[in-house]
């Protein structure tokens, strides 16, 4: 049966974190045919994804060299038999009806671009993963001072967000297509971008509040400014930042 739904994560050195969301996917599987697609993005070391073997609906894909979160989901993209691609980071775990939550919003109405659910821990936290698009400054104040960003979250109502977190992102694969993650973003702020472009394409961004997920509290891009100076993806963050700033410098949303 062909897939309706693809689901496509990229691991970097997570392939446990890989197989905790391939038995979460089991558990709550939605309710349409559905594939996985793991991209192996050269992880540092050797990955042991023997557990992917015996299931029907997973493929690997290895690549030789790390071409970035973005490139990386592509890669995937174009083996996709779905309609439907749902970019899920591999250290996400999927709650009940997740899925399904997200789909039917996707299909409720013709203008919405982009679905996303509500990340928490699993003590159930609520975890940040829906903001309003970033200022220089905004950016700069939360990294030097811990200003807290805007997040637009409802726990009711869907609700349009300017952007949703590239961990969890549900989108007709046409659509996908037709955008795309901007290249220039090795890591880092390809969400955004990519959010922000669907709204130019006349689209919603929105958050789902009854599809939940679980995600790990720790981000890449976490930390005081002082520690983070000494992290590689603090510098890959704000290279990224500033490539941002720079592509939208004289436009609006």
């Amino acid at each position: 049966m062909k897939s309706i739904l693809s689901i496509i994560t990229v691991s970097y050195g997570q392939a446990q974190q890989v197989r905790a969301l391939l038995q979460s996917l089991k558990k709550f599987p939605p309710s349409v045919a559905w594939e996985l697609l793991v991209v192996d993005n050269h992880s540092p070391k050797p990955q042991q994804y023997d557990f992917l073997k015996s299931e029907k609906n997973t493929h690997l894909i290895e690549l030789h060299h790390n071409i970035g979160f973005g490139k990386g989901n592509e890669e995937a993209v174009r083996f996709a038999q779905g309609n439907i691609l749902a970019f899920i980071n591999p250290d996400v775990e999927v709650q009940k009806n997740c899925l399904d939550e997200l789909l039917t919003a996707l299909k409720k109405e013709k203008n919405i671009g982009i679905t996303a659910p509500v990340l928490c821990t699993k003590d159930g936290r609520p975890l940040e993963n829906t903001w309003d698009f970033p200022t220089f400054w905004g950016l700069l104040r939360r990294r030097l001072w811990k200003s807290p960003e805007i997040q637009k979250h409802n726990q009711e109502n869907i609700k349009d967000v300017d952007w949703a977190q590239g961990s969890f992102l549900v989108m007709q694969k046409d659509f996908f297509c037709a955008l795309g993650f901007d290249h220039r973003f090795f890591l880092f702020f390809e969400d955004t971008d990519l959010c922000r472009r669907t709204w130019r394409k006349k689209k919603k961004v929105v958050q789902v509040p009854t599809a939940r997920a679980y995600h790990t509290e720790h981000r890449l891009s976490g930390g005081h400014i002082l520690t983070a100076l000494f992290k590689r993806t603090f510098w890959i963050h704000l290279g990224s930042a500033c490539k941002y700033f720079w592509k939208y410098r004289n436009n609006d949303k």
